[in-house]
């Protein structure tokens, strides 16, 4: 039976001024023969049935006809509507997966009275009643697939970006195709695969995973699991309870034993750590237990009240105590429900006592992030309508530290979207070699559980980027990313030493300075504080359009980037940045709260001073005698004061090499 890869069907986008392969299966060892734009080329079918065609590149029009036959069978296809144009493949996490016609948040538990904005709602009745020739606008959606196999086709169809269908696209990647085709006034076709909440592990294939140090062991974790029967059960939710939490599990509280709950215990020599916060991200520890105590002298009128002590939710479980007694505990064992879930606590009047009273709390998480999660307006202690913030620095110390333990070495399985190399093998692998002009990269979240993750983050996009050049066949093509959003995560404020959410946006700057063709579009400056899921989709699909228009389509009337970090020089007692895309620079009020100046320490003050000179900035702090090293935006949710004279925002950076 004769067959087309299901990219090929009516309504298909294809590349122009590219050599464009078409390919399918039918009988083994036949000869074919392809028609279309014009051109006739003809193939031999393999032992196994498969062919490819490859056509001469092809200048932008259509409708064309493709017509494929089996010379020795005599059954033919034929595929109408098809148009050449510009194909991008948008790919990444969830805010990459999210559709126009979406309407949903992932909001912490702890975070009340959330509201959506009801941008995307606005943007998605503005695309549909604005969009012209929607005909040349078209997007293919590849249906998810985490079967854990090496697929060769995958599941979906070519839609057009009209009224009726427009819903169902990318929002990020209908905007992009909307700014594109409206400049350049050709056909332009999007290939969505994404999937939400997914780390650049799964969409890197096995052979990219093996040859990075970084990602090797988790390679060999997995074939190690996949040789199992049992790993193959039909069931996803019985093969979940085979996975081996147990080695993770709670050994046991040896910090009580150790007094580390009692009032009179000198917790002078523990670390310090910022609560709300996560103790991995402030490299206190890793994974596993962490005792943390404050010291809290409650008011006269409060002794012999009953209390309440009010935290903002603990990863994983907890038990906390009261002046060395247990006053309450959430989750046991290797449970994950109760990872954001404020606590709410009793404290007995009795345990009261006038002067200084102390809280301490045990936490325990085995995999994945470790922290004290929240606000700091829900950490505190309360009687009656009265009440004591605790939120600030408190001292920790680990009674347990198990390393890093990465979600995609934890249950290495079928139908789990976190395995190395599955989405690759089921969403990216059936794509290739489809010609396209690049990519657009929606993702990194979800390789932010710490700092030490953010950083491996250089090296892992690297690698995947050269992954796929090097199996689609097309050169060094243009990959443009979105740089995150600016999201709040554990700590509230201008700056943050312990962002990994910084310093993976810092990565991401790094590979565009180390590798060809490789931009950036930040959405630095159109996050949401709670949700993770920013709704102006259209900026973003704008940024990464005029990147697209500039860096690769050559519009000199385009800006592609906000000012850009390139370099900076030492001058006396202050340091010279210099930066790209400075035309009409300038700063926003309060710029000297986005910098922070530091010696060969690496100990960061706020800059006092900052000043536009030329296509470069002064900085300077009067607390740095002698500085070497300037942080900008370096936060979860920084605040962004560097602008051009095209309104983008300037990228976060350090200087540190």
């Amino acid at each position: 039976m004769l067959t087309l890869n299901s990219l090929f069907q009516k309504g298909a986008v294809l590349q122009q001024k590219k050599e464009i392969s078409v390919w399918g299966n039918t009988e083994q060892e036949c000869k074919l023969k392809a028609e279309f734009a014009g051109q006739t080329v003809f193939s031999m079918s393999s032992l196994t049935g498969k062919f490819i065609f490859r056509f001469s590149p092809v200048d932008a029009g259509g409708p064309f006809v493709l017509k494929v036959t089996n010379l020795a069978s005599g059954e033919v296809i034929e595929v109408d509507d098809i148009l050449v144009g510009e194909v991008w493949l948008a790919s990444g996490q969830s805010n990459m997966d999210y559709q126009l016609g979406s309407n949903w948040a992932v909001v912490p538990p702890y975070v009340e009275d959330f509201e959506l904005s009801g941008i995307n709602e606005a943007q998605l009745k503005e695309f549909c009643t604005t969009t012209k020739n929607t005909d040349k606008l078209r997007y293919f959606c590849v249906e998810k697939n985490v079967e854990g196999r090496l697929e060769d086709t995958a599941k979906g169809s070519w839609e057009y970006l009209s009224a009726e269908n427009a819903s169902g696209c990318s929002a990020v990647a209908a905007w992009f195709a909307r700014y594109i085709q409206e400049k350049l006034n050709v056909p332009v076709g999007v290939i969505v695969s994404a999937w939400g909440g997914t780390c650049i592990e799964a969409w890197t294939s096995r052979n990219g995973l093996i040859r990075n140090p970084e990602t090797r062991e988790m390679i060999t974790a997995k074939d190690n699991t996949f040789r199992n029967e049992r790993t193959w059960l039909e069931s996803s939710e019985e093969a979940k309870k085979d996975v081996n939490f147990a080695k993770y599990a709670d050994p046991g509280n040896k910090g009580v034993g150790n007094g580390w709950a009692e009032l009179d215990f000198d917790d002078s020599a523990w670390q310090d750590m910022a609560v709300p916060g996560s103790w991995i991200a402030q490299s206190i520890s890793g994974n596993g237990a962490l005792w943390a105590r404050t010291k809290v002298t409650v008011p006269e009128n409060w002794i012999g009240k009953e209390l309440t002590l009010n935290l903002g939710g603990i990863d994983k479980t907890d038990i906390s105590y009261f002046n060395g007694v247990e006053i309450g505990r959430t989750g046991e064992g290797v449970d994950v429900s109760c990872w954001c879930k404020k606590r709410v606590y009793t404290i007995p009047a009795e345990l009261v006592k006038p002067g200084e009273n102390i809280i301490a709390v045990r936490a325990y998480s085995f995999y994945f992030d470790g922290s004290f999660n929240g606000i700091k307006k829900h950490y505190f202690l309360a009687c009656g309508d009265e009440s004591i913030p605790l939120a600030g620095t408190w001292k920790v110390c680990a009674e347990l530290d198990l390393g890093i333990i990465a979600p995609a070495l934890v249950g290495a399985r079928p139908r789990n979207h976190n395995v190395p190399s599955i989405l690759f093998e089921g969403m990216i692998n059936p794509l290739i070699p489809y010609a396209m002009r690049g990519v657009i990269w929606y993702q990194g979240e979800s390789n932010t559980a710490n700092a030490y993750a953010s950083n491996a983050y250089y090296d892992k996009l690297r690698t995947m980027i050269e992954d796929w050049r090097f199996r689609w066949e097309l050169g060094d093509f243009p990959f443009i990313q979105v740089q995150l959003a600016n999201f709040f995560r554990n700590v509230e404020g201008a700056y943050d030493k312990n962002s990994s959410w910084a310093i993976l946006r810092n990565t991401q700057r790094r590979v565009c300075n180390d590798m060809k063709n490789v931009y950036m579009a930040s959405a630095i400056d159109i996050g949401e504080f709670y949700d993770i899921h920013p709704q102006d989709k259209k900026s973003v699909g704008k940024r990464l359009a005029d990147n697209a228009l500039c860096n690769v389509y050559c519009c000199n009337d385009t800006v592609p980037f906000g000012p850009l970090y390139m370099d900076y020089c030492i001058e006396g007692g202050k340091i010279r940045l210099f930066f790209r895309y400075t035309d009409g620079m300038y700063l926003k009020e309060n710029a000297e709260q986005s910098f922070y100046v530091a010696g060969q320490d690496k100990v960061f003050y706020p800059a006092d001073s900052v000043k536009i000179e030329g296509s470069s900035l002064l900085v300077s702090s009067a607390q740095v005698e002698s500085p070497a090293h300037v942080r900008y935006a370096w936060a979860d949710y920084p605040l962004s004061t560097l602008y051009n004279g095209a309104e983008l925002p300037a990228s976060p950076f350090t200087t540190e090499k």
